[in-house]
């Protein structure tokens, strides 16, 4: 009876203390939301109803689970981990250490690859390193008539990623595992989407990135290895007049860009993120391009 006199907490007390520690160590510009999240996570209880009923009180096990989830996520581990899922495009994703979280930002990349579907020719769309195949899903959504071959090597991702396929790929998603367009064989894309690793491997961001897969996050010595690959090889995989679209740095459209005129794209043009940042770069093959 003592100990659980010691352990009375509200929702109010608890998630106020948990932002308090969140916003001095992580981030706190999210920390009442983390807080929110965590206790809708552990006992059920949405945002709407823990602002209705502040003094409802915690459980002692709902505060041990608590508080293990907040010494994680104090610990710099992302919050989707946490909670074993990530929205994106509106589809409630499962993620799990060993893949990327998917961002907001990709969205724009999901975007405009719908605005160029119409001019795109017949055939397959291929995704790269699909991770959670957030964007494979994304386009499943929005896109009946074409099969999406979602591309992974991490035997980790795949898992997750068949999770998802098995939820919301309506059918349209085929995962296939290996490296870049080595893994799709003789097949022909009308589209090549990615977000590969762009990051050079001594990044000022890497060291709040622990905690996600360092092969999804970093390329190599400048960043720009796996980018400048796909760029290369999708020039024999991809079908006259296909779409290429990257994702990567905010510092990188130009070179991005540059290699894409290198290698002979037409149409190429850079889209900026929701920080006004540019985000993707996008081009296509010669129409007179030869099989």
């Amino acid at each position: 009876t003592t100990g659980r006199v010691r352990r009375l907490n509200t929702i109010k007390q608890w998630g106020l203390d948990a932002a308090r520690k969140l916003a001095a160590s992580v981030d706190p510009d999210t920390s009442r939301l983390d807080a929110e999240l965590l206790i809708e996570h552990i006992t059920g209880h949405s945002r709407t109803y823990q602002f209705a009923h502040p003094e409802a009180l915690l459980t002692d096990s709902d505060v041990d689970a608590l508080e293990a989830l907040l010494n994680r996520r104090l610990n710099g581990e992302p919050i989707a981990y946490l909670m074993g899922t990530r929205e994106f495009w509106s589809l409630p994703l499962t993620v799990a250490p060993g893949v990327l979280v998917p961002r907001p930002d990709t969205e724009t990349l999901v975007d405009k690859a719908l605005e160029l579907m119409p001019t795109a020719p017949p055939g397959c769309i291929v995704e790269l390193g699909t991770g959670s195949a957030a964007i494979a899903l994304a386009l499943a959504q929005e896109i009946s008539d074409r099969t999406i071959l979602a591309v992974e090597r991490d035997p980790q991702a795949l898992s997750v990623a068949r999770v998802n396929v098995e939820r919301f790929g309506h059918g349209r998603v085929k995962l296939i595992q290996g490296n870049w367009l080595d893994a799709i064989g003789e097949q022909r894309a009308a589209m090549i989407i990615s977000n590969p690793p762009y990051l050079a491997d001594d990044d000022e961001h890497l060291p709040t990135l622990t905690h996600e897969p360092y092969n999804a996050l970093v390329s190599g010595p400048n960043g720009l290895e796996d980018l400048d690959s796909i760029i290369q090889a999708a020039k024999h995989v991809g079908l006259p007049g296909a779409a290429v679209l990257l994702e990567h740095g905010f510092e990188q459209a130009a070179s991005v860009r540059s290699l894409m005129h290198e290698h002979g794209y037409d149409s190429i043009d850079s889209d900026r993120d929701l920080a006004n940042h540019e985000r993707i770069t996008y081009g296509k093959l010669p129409d007179t391009q030869s099989i």
